[in-house]
């Protein structure tokens, strides 16, 4: 193998760290957006039944809306998460290999965290309008209820564990 082709070990802290959290913002930017639209569509869709044309036109504007914001929040995740990926090159880590791997892991769900929690909220208010609630969705998590106030589902039965 030639020195040229070869990995050094710059371009595997780079890839580990700064790349990986471009690739996790440029997917959940992506991926994620439309996976946002989709699932609040859907949840519209079984709670509300066929849409009437000015609920798909305001649909269509929260859309678009959503396709401006989201990148914003993926960007911003990854952003914050950076710091967490440069901890794992100070110079006491840098010589462990197990610090790198669980510091990066940590990095990648932190810049997933944000756009995780847009998606859960933007299902919660504007897909699951009164009581109703999709049946795919988890129990565990909360729904709209109504304007302001958020609820659980019903733990009645359930355990703890």
């Amino acid at each position: 193998m030639t020195e040229e082709s070869a990995l050094g070990a710059d371009d595997v802290l780079w890839v580990t760290g700064c790349g990986m959290l471009a690739v996790v913002a440029l997917a959940s930017a992506t991926f994620g957006t439309f996976l946002d639209i989709f699932l609040v569509a859907r949840a519209q869709t079984h709670c509300l039944g066929d849409l009437s044309a000015g609920e798909r036109f305001a649909g269509f504007i929260w859309a678009t809306g959503r396709l401006v914001v989201f990148p914003v929040v993926a960007a911003g995740s990854a952003l914050a998460s950076a710091p967490i990926s440069l901890i794992a090159r100070l110079p006491w880590l840098a010589r462990y290999g197990w610090p790198k791997a669980v510091l990066a892991a940590v990095a990648v769900l932190a810049a997933a965290a944000g756009p995780t929690a847009v998606i859960i909220y933007d299902v919660a208010t504007k897909g699951t309008p009164g009581d109703c609630v999709p049946p795919w969705w988890p129990s565990w998590l909360p729904f709209q209820t109504g304007s302001d106030e958020i609820a659980a589902v019903s733990a009645e039965g359930a355990s703890w564990w």
